[in-house]
């Protein structure tokens, strides 16, 4: 080994991309590229070729066109002050020029390179202010190589792609030098049908080229252990990190759940896809051991029997059965007989039961486009955080303390009516003559059939949506979905400082 490789080694490479992506709070793969760049403020500036050649305004670190590199390079401004939060501060600017006419994973990987070379301090090393047309230079080359493992684990870190081929049954062939696949019972293969190829994986989940995503696999073993060197905490941080993509039917593009045979969106299955749709679906609530949602998918209300079918606060379901409940299957087909077998509680935002591919009640309420509890931005039925609504009518182990009509503490016929009104003091649902259901003192809907009671026809109980709890839990879910985005400054020493 040479001083170079010693002074541009992968240890540092691996250190600074671990210790970068901790520091912007990654929540997630593919890397947020622009968003990185842009916690660095001015002090890093994105300029694209076609704005070089075109507004000599861009050209700020007069770079000669004719000099540029086929995928990017950067140029520092040395002595600039720097806005970072309510001060200025001394220190360089950097202008990453790149070609914006390349695919995007291309880009991806050389934004991230010009930063390793930001990073890793590569500018201060060889004493250049512009590193291009170097590669004559054994230093040069030492540190692009180095930017290069840099680029790689930053936007595909070791122990977070080493997790997602686990997942999928891959091991490392020692032998073969390659990933192979040996656990066909690994939890992501569960119902999948098609194997996966290594390479598409991670060439999906991290948003690599084909090039990178195979370069990738090829250096794991080596990194992994050198990620294990660098800093456990970090390791066991990036490894748990979620990944954007994942398996998709191929006909409704509902994501697939690994314990379903069925598609849960259009009751198809064993036909996914690895993809990669630019977002997350909005996280919806599970269930509780006997099939109820474990609160409610509209209101929120946690608090409802364990035999409630409807949320007692708002009158909405809190299960979702399919409708399996008559099938004719195999002999009984040729006998004519019916065989009844029971119905599978399934999530709310199931359109067909992912046990059995018989369609929901939601399903057949709503429809495929039209159900409600699907989740989405615009849709007032999915619920991310549970709520308590507390009592509007005081009672004592389920007894009314007071006539909600008129105030007064006496009753007559055991209990059941005020003495001085003839008011009823019991909480039946409106059932219109059809046989009525006992219910809780506050309770605004039945939980049996879902249909307003009588104490809320009354106006003794207000709607949900003009309640104080409703108000804040929607507060809570908004400010849960913002990211804090960190205002990060690279300091004279190559240090990363984070407000």
């Amino acid at each position: 080994m040479n001083a170079f490789d010693r002074s541009f080694g992968r240890k540092e490479a691996v250190q600074k991309s671990a210790e970068l992506l901790r520091d912007m709070r990654t929540v997630s793969f593919p890397l947020d590229v622009y968003g990185l760049l842009s916690s660095f403020g001015q002090q890093i500036q994105l300029v694209p070729y076609a704005e070089l050649e075109t507004n000599p305004d861009k050209n700020a670190a007069g770079v000669n066109p004719q000099m540029m590199s086929k995928d990017g390079f950067c140029t520092r401004i040395r002595d600039a002050l720097i806005e970072y939060g309510d001060k200025f501060v001394e220190g360089s600017v950097w202008y990453v020029y790149y070609d914006d006419t390349a695919w995007k994973s291309r880009i991806r990987f050389t934004l991230m390179h010009e930063l390793g070379h930001i990073t890793l301090r590569h500018h201060q090393l060889l004493n250049m202010d512009t590193l291009i047309d170097l590669d004559s230079n054994p230093e040069y080359k030492a540190a692009d190589k180095q930017a290069d493992l840099f680029s790689i684990n930053v936007l595909a870190p070791a122990p977070a792609v080493y997790r997602i081929l686990k997942e999928h049954g891959f091991t490392y062939d020692k032998k073969k030098a390659d990933w192979q696949l040996t656990n066909r019972n690994a939890p992501f293969l569960q119902n999948l049908g098609d194997i996966p190829h290594p390479e598409v994986l991670i060439m999906t989940a991290f948003g690599l080229s084909q090039p990178a995503a195979n370069w990738r696999l090829h250096e794991l073993p080596l990194e992994l252990e050198v990620w294990k060197q660098v800093d456990p905490d970090l390791y066991a941080l990036v490894e748990k990190l979620p990944h954007r993509a994942g398996w998709f039917c191929w006909v409704c593009h509902t994501r697939r759940r690994t314990t379903s045979m069925y598609c849960p969106g259009c009751g198809k299955g064993f036909h996914y896809e690895f993809k990669d749709f630019g977002k997350f679906t909005r996280p919806v609530m599970g269930l509780r051991k006997n099939g109820q949602f474990e609160f409610c998918s509209v209101c929120g209300n946690e608090d409802f029997p364990e035999d409630a079918e409807f949320c007692p606060i708002c009158g909405n379901p809190v299960v979702n059965e399919c409708e399996n409940a008559f099938q004719t299957d195999g002999d009984f087909i040729r006998s004519g007989m019916e065989i009844i077998r029971g119905t599978h509680r399934c999530r709310p935002g199931d359109i067909y039961c992912g046990t059995c591919g018989v369609l929901t009640a939601f399903g057949r309420r709503h429809g495929p486009k039209e159900n409600m509890w699907l989740p989405s931005p615009t849709s007032d039925r999915c619920r991310t955080l549970k709520t308590h609504y507390p009592e509007v009518i005081p009672t004592d182990d389920g007894r009314l303390l007071k006539c909600p009509a008129c105030g007064s503490t006496r009753t007559m016929r055991d209990g059941r009516y005020c003495a001085d009104c003839k008011q009823p003091l019991q909480n039946v649902c409106d059932s219109e003559g059809k046989g009525a259901h006992s219910c809780g003192a506050n309770d605004r809907y039945c939980s049996i059939c879902g249909k307003p009671t009588v104490f809320h026809r009354a106006g003794w109980l207000t709607e949900y949506t003009e309640t104080r709890e409703f108000a804040e839990l929607l507060a809570a879910e908004k400010h849960s979905m913002k990211k804090r985005a960190s205002r990060l400054l690279i300091q004279p020493d190559g240090e990363i400082c984070v407000s």
